[in-house]
C-alpha cells in the first residue's frame, strides 16, 4: 500500500501545481471562525488552511414480532448507538481536502466500542473542476447505494445485497486510491483497493472497483442509469483465501445475521450489476440488481443474486435532489424547524429487497423485506426515522416471517 500511497500523493501535488495559477488571482479569505449554521469553520495562513468539526451519532431501537413462538434464536428487540464519531476535516490550500475521522461506536450490536477504531482517514486533490482524486482510507462510491451518504438513507440501513456487493473490494474504511469526474449529466469513478482499515490482518487483499452513471432524461421526468463492478483478486484475511457474504435483516439491534454463505474457499470475488434512478414529478425512485460470487479453487464458481427498489415521496418541503458531484439523491430541502410556518422537510418512503445465497451445495438462504418509513428532517443537521419491515427468510429446512418496527434518530454535523 506504501507504493501506491506515494504515486497517489505525486499525482496530487503534480495535479497542485497545475492549478497554482488559477488560484493566484483570487483573494484569500481572512482568518478567524466563520459559522454555517451550527458549523465552525477555523482558517489559518491567510486561509491556506481549514477546520471544521466532525461529529456524528445515530441511536437506534426497534422491536421485533410476528416471529415463530418455539424459535430459540428469534430476532431479539433491543437499542443500539450505530455511529458515534468525532474528527476534523478541511482544506490546505484549498486545493487539497483532508479528513480524519474516528468511529467510537461498537462494530456489533450491543456490545461495547473497545476503544473505537478509524473509519475515514483520507487525503483528496479538488483543484480541477469536474474531477476528484483520494487517497487513504474511506467509504468508497460503490453501488449508488453506498454513495449515498447514510444520513439520507430513505431507510435505517441499506439492502443488504449492497452491503454484501460493497464486502468484496469496498465498504466502509476501505484503504483505497483513485477518482472521480462528473458534470451536470454523467459520473464516473474508478479505485484500486487493499483491505479494510478496521480489520486486523486485512492487507493482502488486491481489489478494484468503478461506478458509472449518466443522467439520460432531464425533465421533469429524470432517469439516471448507471452500472456498477468490484473484484477482488486476494479475498480473505489472515492470510485465507475466502469469501464470506452475509447481513443483517436490514436492521442492526443484535448480531444475527441468518442469510449467511459461510466461508467459503475463494481465488477471486466479484460484484456487479445495473442501477436505476430519478424522479416522476415528485416521486423519487431507486432500484440496484447485483450479482456476487466468487471463484473456488477446485470446485465451480458460485453466484448469487439480489435486488431492491425504493421510492420516496415528499410530504413537507421539496424533493429529492440530484447531486452531480457522486450522481446520487439528495434528500429535499425545508425549512428548519420553528414551530411556525417551517416544520422541516417530510418524506414517506417504501420499498422491497431481496437476496438469494444458494448456489448448489451453498445453502446460504434467502431474504425478501418489504419496507416503508417516515423520515424527518426538522434541521439540517438532525433526521428522525420511523420504520416497519415485513420480512421473510428462508433458511435450509425451515422458513421463517418477521416483522419489526424501528426508530432512528441521527445528528450529522
Amino acid at each position: 500500500m506504501t507504493d501506491l500511497l506515494l504515486r497517489s500523493l505525486a499525482l496530487g501535488a503534480l495535479a497542485a501545481m497545475l492549478g497554482t495559477q488559477a488560484h493566484a488571482q483570487s483573494s484569500p479569505p481572512r482568518d478567524g471562525v466563520s459559522w454555517s449554521g451550527i458549523r465552525p469553520t477555523l482558517r489559518l495562513a491567510d486561509g491556506n488552511l481549514t477546520m471544521q468539526p466532525v461529529a456524528r451519532i445515530d441511536l437506534h431501537a426497534g422491536s421485533y414480532f410476528g416471529q415463530p413462538d418455539d424459535l430459540g434464536d428469534r430476532f431479539s428487540s433491543g437499542a443500539n448507538v450505530r455511529r458515534g464519531r468525532l474528527g476534523l476535516r478541511g482544506a490546505v490550500f484549498e486545493d487539497f481536502a483532508y479528513n480524519f475521522t474516528w468511529e467510537l461506536a461498537p462494530s456489533t450490536p450491543q456490545e461495547p466500542s473497545r476503544g473505537g477504531r478509524i473509519f475515514e482517514a483520507s487525503l483528496a486533490y479538488k483543484g480541477i473542476d469536474g474531477a476528484s482524486f483520494q487517497v487513504g482510507a474511506w467509504t468508497l462510491p460503490h453501488t449508488l447505494a453506498y454513495a449515498t451518504s447514510s444520513s439520507e438513507l430513505l431507510f435505517i440501513e441499506r439492502p443488504s445485497i449492497a452491503a454484501m456487493a460493497s464486502s468484496v473490494a469496498s465498504g466502509d474504511t476501505r484503504f483505497a486510491a483513485g477518482g472521480e469526474v462528473f458534470g451536470k449529466r454523467f459520473y464516473g469513478s474508478a479505485f484500486v483497493t487493499q483491505g479494510v482499515a478496521s480489520t486486523p490482518y486485512d492487507n493482502d487483499q488486491r481489489g478494484v472497483v468503478g461506478r458509472a452513471a449518466w443522467l439520460a432524461l432531464d425533465g421533469e421526468t429524470k432517469v439516471q442509469l448507471g452500472f456498477n463492478a468490484a473484484y477482488q483478486a486476494e479475498p480473505g484475511s489472515n492470510s485465507s483465501s475466502s469469501q464470506r457474504f452475509r447481513d443483517y435483516p436490514e436492521l442492526r439491534l443484535n448480531s444475527f445475521r441468518y442469510v449467511d454463505t459461510r466461508s467459503l474457499p475463494a481465488d477471486s470475488s466479484w460484484a456487479y450489476g445495473p442501477e436505476l434512478s430519478g424522479l416522476v414529478g415528485k416521486l423519487h425512485y431507486a432500484a440496484e440488481y447485483q450479482i456476487i460470487g466468487l471463484d473456488t479453487p477446485t470446485g465451480p464458481t458460485r453466484s448469487f443474486d439480489g435486488w431492491y427498489i425504493n421510492l420516496a415521496y415528499p410530504l413537507l418541503g421539496e424533493p429529492r435532489r440530484r447531486a452531480d458531484s457522486n450522481a446520487t439523491w439528495r434528500r429535499g430541502r425545508g425549512g428548519n424547524l420553528d414551530f411556525n410556518q417551517n416544520w422541516g422537510a417530510l418524506e414517506l418512503a417504501g420499498g422491497y429487497s431481496t437476496v438469494d445465497l444458494s448456489d448448489g451445495p451453498v445453502r446460504g438462504g434467502r431474504q425478501s423485506i418489504w419496507s416503508t418509513a417516515l423520515n424527518w428532517y426538522p434541521t439540517d443537521q438532525i433526521k428522525v426515522t420511523t420504520q416497519y419491515q415485513n420480512g421473510n427468510l428462508g433458511l435450509p429446512g425451515r422458513d421463517r416471517d418477521f416483522q419489526s418496527v424501528a426508530f432512528a434518530v441521527i445528528f450529522n454535523l
